[in-house]
């Protein structure tokens, strides 16, 4: 009958019938694994108690070590200051003069405090704008920022009435974001009063979801301490209890004779009693003890406490885990293991800083910049306000070995860009002027830093001449006096060839340097399939290509590119430099001239400038009206491939 038993019950069990038999594991009765029994099953999550206001706050006064985990990373994170860029040395000495005067990174440290104890602050703006404290910040009326003052989360309380009743449509009318407060209310020492959003700077701990299981925090964010609780608690009993440790591990043992029947009576117990207290006397007192050589005997028996460090370190490092502090910051103690530098445990520990500082931060100190730029602007003291960028200064400051390795790398790097430039250039892949405004606008290389007026000795006034100034230039290479504020200024040479020359208001150049034929104009070729891209220009002068005069501060290549995007709505790529034409004075300006057969877009006239626009044979252009600077560039095309010339 067991048999047969046994039999079906194995089959229930391949089958999958059995009764709570696991179909998604194994399960073994002897170790009770895998059933209702066994106790790696048993744990649940439970919520801890909510902890206090009063609690949070003794915490922070009397335990050192809770309050560094609040503190450091508060004050790290505006320890090294804002690296940010105006554009003008005064402007940034008046915010930065106007930070100090409202102790901006001291009260943004007092904040984030605030907010990873409490799980929130806010800090109240001071602003000098003609309203009152309950009304919205009036930006075009603001005259000054006075003071701002912090308040922790518990002594402020959201206007919920405005919060849970927003609408969608309110974000419109009111710019109100939407599970935001249009009010604070705040309680504190000092006394209550209501302040609007607008002229607070809030600092949160995180976020929650809105289902969170206290609602006090919904709205701000959880207090660090919620998160460690535990975890604090057993880091601070298990160095309570290594001392407690130490004296238990040796043991003192006393032996006597008949100790047993002894303490059978209450004469003899007493007895016992006595002879320990005189024992444990002497040894206080003389540091030896006499006993009877025949029925006693008292020795020490010691323990091994070989695990107690591996669980003190284990406390440490799950305490540290939760709180993202590093041991060597949290402990003061050196880095362990085999990669005993700590860098990554620094790294993780400046990125929850960083963290910080884009969070609760960078948005709120843009809005304390505002206020003050509008502050000096009004006082005269900027003429006008700049575009920035908020950024904070690296955390992490390189001593003058790591400085000189990142500058050695540095150096390296751009040695190797000038070899791999100048082999460019020596291929005549790359132009010099292409390499020099590439570094230009790297902000590398620019040109006022290495040749100035001071460099070349001439008058400032030179520079500052105005249209109605004549300029006369000698060409000395013709011997041809031009005069006038449209002639072309270009100096080159020596200080004997300046000093020559006693009239200061005549300037003598090279005739290199003044040929007439230096391009102020630029047009490209763009051939494809044996053609050439052209069209009627407008004003009946023939038949033309892309290209026109050179814009100020635009080189003649940026100008072939946009004269061929604005008459045929093409971009041409690659273009290479055929040479320059003279162009003809007073009629045509002098010209860079590029040909390509690369180009994205599809090429259309632009109705303006251009008319019907058509790719042309060299044949088919002969017997057409050509503009004579394109038919002189095609020309130079033909040349340039070594034909026999146009015409």
């Amino acid at each position: 009958m067991d048999q047969q038993r046994k039999q079906r019950r194995g089959a229930e069990i391949i089958d999958g019938h059995e009764d709570g038999f696991r179909e998604d594991g194994y399960s073994n009765m002897l170790n009770k694994y895998g059933t209702a029994q066994d106790s790696s099953m048993s744990y649940e999550y439970g919520l801890e108690a909510i902890t206090d206001d009063m609690e949070l706050t003794g915490l922070y006064e009397g335990n050192g070590l809770f309050a560094k985990i609040i503190d450091r990373p508060a004050e790290e994170a505006v320890k090294h200051g804002f690296d940010i860029n105006y554009g003008d040395q005064d402007i940034m000495e008046y915010v930065e003069d106007r930070m100090d005067q409202l102790d901006l990174e001291d009260k943004f440290a007092t904040a984030e405090k605030w907010a990873r104890l409490y799980g929130g602050a806010i800090i109240v703006m001071l602003v000098d704008d003609g309203g009152g404290l309950e009304e919205p910040l009036d930006w075009r009326n603001v005259r000054s920022i006075e003071e701002l003052r912090v308040f922790e989360r518990s002594l402020v309380q959201p206007d919920y009435v405005s919060m849970n009743q927003f609408h969608f449509g309110d974000s419109l009318r009111k710019g109100q974001p939407f599970g935001e407060p249009e009010y604070y209310h705040v309680f504190s020492t000092y006394g209550y009063f209501t302040v609007h959003r607008s002229r607070c700077l809030i600092f949160r701990n995180g976020r929650l979801p809105e289902r969170t299981s206290n609602a006090i925090y919904r709205y701000w964010g959880i207090p660090e301490y919620v998160r460690m609780k535990r975890e604090l608690r057993e880091c601070i009993t298990a160095h309570g209890n290594g001392g407690k440790l130490l004296e238990r591990c040796v043991q003192a043992i006393y032996k006597m004779k008949n100790l047993a029947n002894m303490l059978s009576t209450e004469e003899g117990e007493n007895t016992v009693l006595k002879r320990l207290q005189v024992i444990d006397m002497a040894r206080n007192l003389l540091n030896s003890i006499a006993i009877d050589n025949d029925g006693e005997e008292y020795t020490f028996e010691s323990f091994a406490m070989s695990g107690v460090k591996d669980i003190l370190d284990a406390t440490c490092n799950m305490l540290s885990a939760v709180t993202n502090i590093p041991q060597t910051i949290l402990f003061g103690r050196s880095p362990a293991g085999m990669n005993s530098t700590g860098e990554n445990d620094l790294e993780n520990y400046y990125n929850m800083v960083e963290n910080i500082q884009k969070q609760n931060m960078k948005a709120n100190s843009r809005t304390v910049i505002d206020l003050i730029l509008l502050q000096g602007k009004l006082e005269g003291k900027i003429p006008e306000i700049p575009k920035y960028k908020v950024r904070f200064a690296s955390l992490w400051s390189m001593s003058e070995t790591e400085q000189a390795a990142v500058e050695k790398t540095r150096a390296d790097m751009e040695y190797t860009k000038a070899q791999t430039a100048q082999i460019y250039m020596d291929s005549s892949v790359l132009d010099p002027s292409e390499v020099r405004k590439s570094l230009a606008n790297e902000g590398d290389f620019d040109i006022e830093e290495v040749i100035s007026a001071e460099d070349l000795d001439i008058p400032g006034d030179v520079f500052e001449l105005g249209i109605d100034t004549p300029v006369h230039i000698m060409d000395l290479s013709d011997g041809e006096e031009r005069a006038g504020p449209d002639a072309v200024m270009s100096i080159s040479g020596t200080d004997e060839e300046e000093d020559s020359e006693p009239d200061g208001g005549i300037i003598h150049i090279s005739g290199a340097n003044t040929d007439q034929s230096e391009p102020r104009a630029a047009a490209v070729l763009v051939i494809h399939d044996g053609r050439i891209l052209c069209a009627s220009r407008s004003n009946s002068e023939g038949i033309c290509g892309p290209g026109g005069k050179i814009e100020a501060g635009e080189e003649p290549e940026e100008a072939a590119v946009r004269e061929a995007q604005e008459e045929f709505h093409i971009t041409p790529h690659n273009l290479i430099p055929i040479g320059d034409n003279k162009g003809s004075p007073g009629l045509y300006l002098p010209c860079r001239i590029y040909f390509t057969d690369q180009f994205s877009g599809l090429p259309e006239a632009d109705g303006d400038e251009m008319l019907n626009a058509r790719w042309m044979t060299l044949q088919e252009l002969q017997g057409e009206q050509l503009f004579p600077p394109f038919e002189e560039s095609i020309c130079m095309l033909m040349d340039l491939f070594g034909g026999e010339g146009y015409g």
